[in-house]
């Protein structure tokens, strides 16, 4: 979800429900099973910790990382005092070179569209995933009244690439991850209209030993 330069996170959970956001919620029900004591959970693009509400008292550890540092600050009390955050940039090398092969959930929630290279961010979730993890995502998705794949908004100074959930596949696909769900809906509302959405659930293929 496009988000405020200004980092007003005093108020962006409540502007984010107001707007219809609840892609936070749709991303931890595909996912519910895999949160479980002990477990490493990697959120890209944490934000305010919404995506990874409740983990903690469950006994997972967080890794969140986000171009914020506000957004860190407030994220702080939702991985809780085993949980770790990282300042990052999703269209630059992100610092997860550490996690290889040690995540059990990978999640990235309302920030891959600001991805310029989605195959370089998949490749690096993969890296960190163990084998037989699990990748939890948004993307917003191409539009059909609006084809192009991307859009410049210079208001925000942002860029929005979009993909059609053919691409996503593929490129999953291409990653070495499995798909193992998928649904298309409506993320928020922008300019009077509905942003189409999709939500896909991925796994790191295990390696086959010879």
């Amino acid at each position: 979800m496009v988000m405020s330069q200004n980092s007003e996170t005093l108020t962006y959970d409540t502007d984010s429900k107001e707007a219809g956001w609840d892609s936070p919620e749709r991303a931890q029900k595909l996912v519910e099973p895999f949160i479980v004591s002990g477990a490493k959970v990697l959120d890209i693009g944490i934000g305010t910790g919404q995506a990874v509400s409740g983990y903690a008292d469950k006994g997972a550890t967080v890794i969140g990382l986000d171009h914020d540092p506000a957004m860190l600050n407030t994220a702080q009390s939702v991985v809780g005092e085993n949980g770790s955050l990282r300042q990052a940039d999703i269209n630059k090398e992100l610092p997860i070179a550490d996690l290889k092969n040690s995540v059990d959930v990978a999640q990235a929630v309302g920030v891959l569209e600001f991805a310029e290279d989605l195959p370089s961010v998949f490749e690096q979730v993969h890296k960190s995933l163990k084998d037989n993890g699990v990748f939890v995502f948004t993307s917003e998705l191409i539009e059909d009244y609006d084809p192009q794949p991307q859009t410049h908004y210079p208001e925000l100074d942002i860029t929005v690439y979009r993909h059609s959930p053919e691409e996503v596949k593929r490129l999953l696909d291409e990653s070495g991850f499995s798909l193992v769900d998928a649904d298309l809906y409506d993320g928020y509302e922008r300019s009077g209209r509905s942003v189409p959405y999709g939500i896909f659930l991925a796994q790191k293929q295990a390696q086959v030993t010879q």
